[in-house]
């Protein structure tokens, strides 16, 4: 499976894994094999490069650079979950921050206008031609300052699944990396991970991120490991890296005041019933 791994106990060896010798199985793994990450084989598959071209428009015509059909374009770390897609708010406007731009159409003179959107798999070199149909009711922002968007997709029987709930979480937190600072078609992509423990707060979901060589970061994700019996672990979507306009990096959390709410409802049929149970009678005269 794409996103689950399972610790063949036979071949490794391994003990039963648990949620406290988690990480200390994951060190023997990597030992074991050369040092290539579980976490990453695990996640890499619903892991893609979106790229968004646009345009500029005067009066009716429509202008490129240096001999190209586009002007510029922007690339952002594409999460597939579940009946959609995660990624970052330069694909809807990728004429932020280009100094090119910026310079062109200091007199507000062009409209910059969205043109050709590619994504491939980390897996994969070939770009192939999406339509996204982005600004429409399919592409919704997933945060208060709209630097995260989800896009609904039709297929949905693969893909990380999202974990939307407060509390303590234990996780490793993976960044895609660019091979150079300068983004393009031709651009080599690697990922790196570390372990990471979050205090999720539905009240404050955004968490400020220090990577290393933040300029080659096209995207991140933070995921936790769910334990569903022993030697089997799935890793769940928690968080997603966004970048600020001075552009530094943050750790978007996923969690939901919705989701929180729903499991105090959830528990609190439990609670009466437990409180039931300890009404003892008493005999009266």
């Amino acid at each position: 499976m794409r996103h689950i791994f399972s610790f063949i106990i036979c071949a490794c060896s391994i003990l039963s894994v648990q949620a406290q010798d988690f990480e200390q199985a994951i060190k023997e793994l990597l030992n074991r094999r050369g040092g290539s990450s579980p976490i990453i084989e695990c996640i890499n598959s619903n892991l893609f490069i979106v790229r968004q071209q646009y345009r500029l428009e005067r009066d009716g015509d429509f202008y490129g650079k240096n001999g190209k059909t586009y002007y510029g374009e922007a690339y952002s770390l594409g999460i597939k979950v579940g009946g959609g897609m995660y990624f970052r708010s330069n694909i809807l406007k990728p004429w932020q921050g280009d100094a090119d731009y910026d310079r062109v159409n200091a007199s507000n003179n062009y409209n910059p206008k969205l043109f050709y959107c590619y994504q491939r798999s980390l897996q994969d070199s070939v770009y192939k031609k999406v339509d996204l149909e982005l600004g429409s009711q399919y592409s919704s922002p997933r945060n208060a300052d709209s630097t995260l968007y989800k896009h609904q997709e039709a297929v949905s029987d693969f893909g990380l699944v999202e974990v939307e709930s407060a509390g303590k979480k234990n996780g490793y937190m993976v960044w895609a990396y660019s091979n150079t600072d300068i983004q393009d078609s031709a651009m080599l992509v690697s990922l790196r991970e570390s372990a990471l423990s979050v205090d999720a707060n539905p009240d404050s979901t955004l968490l400020a991120m220090n990577p290393d060589k933040g300029e080659q970061i096209i995207g991140g994700l933070y995921v936790v490991p769910k334990y569903e019996r022993a030697g089997r672990v799935q890793f769940q979507l928690a968080g997603v890296a966004v970048k600020g306009q001075q552009g530094q990096w943050f750790l978007q959390m996923l969690t939901s005041q919705a989701a929180n709410t729903k499991k105090e409802s959830e528990d609190e049929p439990k609670k009466k019933r437990k409180k039931e149970k300890e009404i003892e009678l008493t005999p009266s005269k």
